[in-house]
C-alpha cells in the first residue's frame, strides 16, 4: 500500500477550503432569500431612464395622480439601490456566519483573505443580480438564452409568465453562478490564509 505524505500546510488549506465552501453553500439560500427585502427582490433588476416611483417601481406615466410624498427617479437608479441593499444584507449574513464557523472550528482567517473573499462573493453577486451580465453570459454559454425563454412560470391565471423568479431557468442559472463563485472565493481565501512555503533562492545557505 502506497502512502502519500501531505504537507501540514496543504492539510490546513484543504480543511479551511472545505469549511468555507460548505459554509458559503449552506447559508447561501438563507442569506439570499430570508434576508432579502421583498422590495429589493422586485426592483433590483430595473434598468433604463424611465421615471419610476422608488417604493414599488411603478412608472410615473402610469400613475394618474402624482404621489405627493414621493419623487420619481430613473429606473436604473432604483435598480442599483435595490441591488445594493440586497447585497449589503447578504454580506452581513454571510460575514457573521462565516466568522462564527471559523471561531467555532478554531480556523485562522486573516483580514486579507476576508477582504478578497468578500470582493469575489459580494461584487459578483451585485453584478449577477442586476441581470444584464447574466443574460449576456447565458447567450454565449451553450445558448442558455433559449433555456431562459422556455422555462418560465405562470404564477396566476391570465397573468404574464414570470421569467426570472423561483422555478424559472433564469433563477436556476443565477443560483448556479452564485454557488460556483462561492467555491472560487473559498479556494482563494484558503490559499491566502495558508500561504505555501517560499521557494529558496539558488545559492542561498541552508
Amino acid at each position: 500500500m502506497t502512502t502519500v505524505n501531505v504537507p501540514d500546510r496543504a492539510v490546513e488549506r484543504i480543511a479551511l477550503f472545505g469549511a468555507l465552501a460548505g459554509t458559503f453553500h449552506g447559508l447561501h439560500l438563507w442569506a439570499d432569500h430570508w434576508l432579502q427585502r421583498p422590495k429589493d427582490a422586485v426592483l433590483k433588476g430595473l434598468h433604463g431612464d424611465e421615471l419610476v416611483y422608488p417604493s414599488d417601481g411603478k412608472p410615473a406615466s402610469e400613475v394618474e395622480v402624482a404621489r405627493e410624498h414621493e419623487t420619481p427617479v430613473p429606473a436604473c437608479v432604483v435598480g442599483r439601490r435595490a441591488a445594493t441593499g440586497h447585497v449589503l444584507t447578504y454580506a452581513a449574513g454571510q460575514l457573521v456566519v462565516t466568522e462564527a464557523v471559523a471561531r467555532t472550528l478554531g480556523l485562522r482567517l486573516p483580514w486579507r483573505a476576508r477582504l478578497v473573499g468578500a470582493a469575489i462573493n459580494f461584487g459578483t453577486h451585485w453584478i449577477i443580480d442586476r441581470r444584464r451580465f447574466l443574460l449576456w453570459l447565458a447567450k454565449r454559454v451553450n445558448h442558455k438564452d433559449t433555456f431562459i425563454a422556455y422555462a418560465t412560470v405562470m404564477r396566476k391565471p391570465d397573468s404574464a409568465p414570470d421569467t426570472s423568479g423561483p422555478g424559472t431557468a433564469l433563477y436556476d442559472l443565477d443560483q448556479g453562478l452564485h454557488k460556483f463563485l462561492g467555491v472560487i472565493a473559498a479556494a482563494v481565501m484558503a490559499r491566502l490564509a495558508v500561504p505555501g512555503r517560499r521557494r529558496r533562492r539558488r545559492g542561498a545557505s541552508c
